[in-house]
């Protein structure tokens, strides 16, 4: 059994995998969609769902889907507003766990009337927030982001091991083996292909993105934590891509990441 924080015993809260908010605007001419906000599910999984559904969505303005993957299963639920524009509201569940659709469907209307009483996004974002709960996962000792030079843009170590913050010795062996490792991986077309390297007793995986290096020192694996890690970096890449390529060595816009980092890792 995979071992992650257990979820508050309430049956006012969902357990999903997985959240998102998006507009859908112009749908006369087609829709365009902003991802307004995720949790637990990335980016370019939403995206792709957006563009496989978006006709149906524009033509049906209103209604659900429910969409069965590999291993998750998503629902959406989508309603018109009166400016024309489309709320879509989209839940990840285990493909086995079917869930409570009156509950999702009572929890999406709610956020759809908040929608349209232009509530504003960052209060609409908590109450969808507070209304949900995806499981944490344990297992990681450390995470370092930094760029293919070596440039540090943001870690984070666990605090029960504060031992390896103390030693400057762990920290820069570290950082050597990443990045004399980084070579080899950042030229393969990996398609951000998780890497393992032996590290002492404990292994770090690394997976190179887009110029960027993200290493998670682990000691036990699961595959919550590793659907974790391809997440973490595609929200890390999203979130600062403009950053990234304007990067002149201040890294004071990186630090609002540890929010996101402790929203998926017990840290």
């Amino acid at each position: 059994m995979e071992n992650y924080s257990k979820h508050k015993d309430s049956p006012l809260v969902l357990q999903m995998l997985g959240i998102g908010l998006v507009k859908i605007t112009q749908i006369d001419i087609g829709g365009n969609f902003n991802v307004i906000f995720q949790k637990g599910i990335g980016v370019p999984l939403i995206q792709n769902v957006i563009e496989l559904y978006k006709k149906e969505i524009v033509n049906k303005r209103q209604g659900n889907s429910i969409i069965p993957l590999e291993d998750f299963t998503i629902f959406i639920h989508y309603f018109e507003n009166k400016d024309h524009d489309i709320l879509v509201i989209i839940y990840m569940k285990e493909k086995e766990n079917t869930g409570n659709f009156s509950k999702l469907y009572f929890l999406s209307r709610n956020i759809n009337k908040k929608f349209q009483a232009n509530e504003s996004q960052h209060n609409l974002i908590t109450e969808f927030q507070a209304a949900v709960e995806i499981p944490k996962t344990d297992g990681l000792i450390a995470i370092f982001i930094i760029s293919s030079t070596g440039s540090p843009y943001i870690s984070k170590i666990n605090k029960s091991r504060s031992t390896i913050s103390d030693h400057e010795v762990h920290i820069s062996g570290f950082i050597s083996a990443l990045l004399s490792f980084s070579n080899a991986i950042i030229g393969e077309e990996t398609g951000a292909k998780l890497k393992e390297i032996n590290f002492g007793n404990q292994q770090f995986y690394v997976i190179s993105k887009n110029n960027v290096i993200f290493a998670f020192l682990v000691e036990n694996m699961n595959n919550l934590l590793q659907r974790y890690m391809y997440l973490l970096a595609d929200e890390f890449l999203f979130q600062y891509k403009d950053v990234i390529k304007k990067f002149n060595g201040d890294i004071t816009p990186f630090n609002e990441f540890e929010e996101k980092i402790n929203q998926y890792f017990i840290i």
